[in-house]
């Protein structure tokens, strides 16, 4: 059954649409300041994925069912005609989409991430939250102490604490993913989301980080099995968060492409 996926809404009425899906452990929040960017020239989608940020936490975490999440966010905000951006695991679930919904994705945009298997990832970064006893925090600082030994990286140990949110104000301090839930659906997740079977043949643009580790050089030439026209674009000094480490350069990057 579909959830009702919560937006921020960069509203530009009568532009094209443009709906942008978050990567794992990610929200919309993360991708407010492009929106922003991209506002004048499309009306912004930035949604939730079940599971995640504001949108309700659901067990299952197939492609199937958010799949639906993203047909019934679309045809409750009367959006027949989109352009659609997805970045890690929103780009996973934006192929599948597009494949088979090619009448409704007018364009396609894949941020950072193949059409393959991967192996485990975030698998740390789960068990490191889980650890975290949430609900005793009495600060957020205390939290990135608590998570620092386990995380040392601290551009992810911020990533992560994106996620903790209070319950009001002054109240007490929790996961607002749905971490367990995550953390038991990474096996599926990092599976390749298509169909041997699956097309989609309308513009696709892979913008890749330059020093990004989840995109191999032939991944491209692989993935026109499923894309024939796509094109792919390598961002300079970005990894796998392209928007984040090289703002500017995937700004232009994408303006340019669309």
């Amino acid at each position: 059954m579909a959830v009702t996926l919560h937006v921020l809404h960069f509203n530009n009425p009568g532009a094209p649409a443009l709906v942008m899906l978050h990567g794992l452990l990610g929200s919309s929040r993360n991708w407010s300041t492009i929106g922003k960017a991209l506002q004048d020239r499309f009306d912004v989608h930035a949604l939730d994925l079940r599971n995640h940020g504001a949108s309700p936490h659901a067990e299952a975490m197939r492609w199937t069912e958010l799949c639906a999440d993203l047909q019934a966010y679309l045809e409750a905000a009367g959006l027949n005609e989109v352009v659609l951006l997805g970045h890690s695991l929103g780009g996973k679930l934006a192929m599948r989409f597009a494949c088979q919904n090619s009448d409704v994705v007018r364009k396609l945009v894949i941020v950072d991430i193949a059409a393959k298997t991967y192996p485990p990832y975030h698998d740390n970064e789960f068990r490191a939250m889980k650890r975290i006893p949430v609900a005793e925090l009495t600060s957020r600082r205390e939290a990135e102490e608590l998570l620092e030994p386990m995380v040392p990286n601290w551009a992810m140990r911020q990533f992560l604490l994106t996620n903790l949110a209070r319950d009001d104000a002054g109240g007490a301090f929790r996961w607002q993913i749905n971490l367990e839930g995550l953390h038991a659906s990474l096996p599926h997740l990092r599976q390749n989301s298509l169909l041997e079977t699956d097309r989609y043949e309308g513009p696709s643009l892979l913008i890749r980080g330059a020093n990004s580790d989840f995109i191999d050089d032939e991944d491209a030439e692989d993935m026109r099995h499923w894309f024939p026209h796509l094109r792919e674009e390598v961002v300079p000094r970005a990894g796998h968060n392209v928007h984040v480490e090289n703002r500017k350069g995937f700004l232009e990057t994408l303006n340019s492409w669309l």
